[in-house]
């Protein structure tokens, strides 16, 4: 079988303000702007942004067709348990970005099922959690990453043999990022400063895998391409073209991003295409309370 790919990521603010400021003679432009897509007041109106795509991913070999969704909002953390708080007005819980992408991958014997959930803290935009999980009829896999004052610990199972269960703990690097995040946080790149800056990554591997995956970061470099009207199921809009150069199996690789220009979408990613024939175009971008509202139905929009 092909190893699936996924988006999906980071610590890259002080990354970001460092290169801004040894390459732009104006720091203030590379500062956020008043139209902050993190202080958006629509986090907090009790639904989640939900951005359905148009997907492509390879399994057994062949190109499968079918839709991804990443629901994206705020909750508050418990730092003890890792787990959502139980009293969102306790001082020691975190406020952090839910990051939930769900695939559900038809193939002739049966469905994948992935689900990857990033929580990004949202001062600083440093993982807090990262869980990613699969299942098909031959077994599952999970893995979670945690961090705590440094320390990245990870631990897993897959159920293929000779891989089982694995528990690693490392010090997180300068610049530290994780690719199944890059989804996310890379919306906070500064599209507005008129230079834009190259920044340097210390990444860990894209975890979406029904198999054992690397958890050791490796140098990586996002470079901005430029801005691009491109068409998408969606519609028609610009968006801002960025490359990140990694590694995916031991081999030098890159990631294709494109995220909305306009700041009414929080720059929200519109498309993607990454190792393995990964791809994702935006079709639908919306709210909904997925936990509790019936599915909006667009007949009736």
């Amino acid at each position: 079988m092909t190893r699936p790919e996924r988006i999906f990521p980071m610590c890259v603010l002080l990354a970001w303000s460092l290169c801004a400021m040894s390459q732009a003679p104006d720091v203030e432009e590379s500062r956020p702007s008043a139209l902050d897509w993190k202080t958006d007041p629509a986090w907090h109106q009790g639904k989640a942004e939900w951005a359905l795509y148009d997907a492509t991913r390879p399994v057994y070999g062949q190109p499968r067709a079918y839709e991804a969704t990443i629901f994206t909002n705020k909750q508050r953390m418990d730092p003890e348990t890792t787990t959502k708080a139980s009293d969102w007005q306790d001082p020691r819980s975190i406020e952090v970005f839910k990051h939930n992408v769900s695939e559900l991958i038809p193939t002739p014997n049966y469905v994948y099922r992935f689900l990857t959930t990033a929580f990004v803290r949202t001062d600083t935009l440093e993982l807090f959690k990262l869980t990613a999980s699969t299942q098909e009829d031959c077994g599952s896999t999970f893995k979670q990453f945690t961090q705590n004052q440094g320390t990245i610990n990870e631990q897993s199972f897959s159920y293929f043999a000779n891989e089982g269960e694995r528990h690693v703990s490392f010090q997180a690097p300068d610049h530290l990022a994780f690719h199944d995040t890059l989804s996310l946080t890379l919306r906070d790149y500064p599209f507005q400063a008129s230079i834009k800056p190259e920044l340097e990554l210390q990444l860990v591997p894209d975890q979406t895998s029904t198999h054992q995956t690397g958890a050791t970061p490796a140098p990586a470099r996002v470079r901005y391409v430029s801005l691009e009207s491109i068409s998408l199921p969606y519609g028609d809009l610009e968006a801002h073209h960025l490359v990140v150069e990694h590694e995916t199996d031991g081999k030098s690789s890159q990631s294709e991003y494109w995220f909305a220009s306009d700041p009414g979408m929080r720059h929200v990613m519109v498309k993607y295409e990454g190792p393995y024939g990964l791809r994702y175009e935006l079709k639908r971008l919306d709210w909904w309370a997925y936990w509790s509202d019936p599915k909006p139905d667009p007949s009736n929009e």
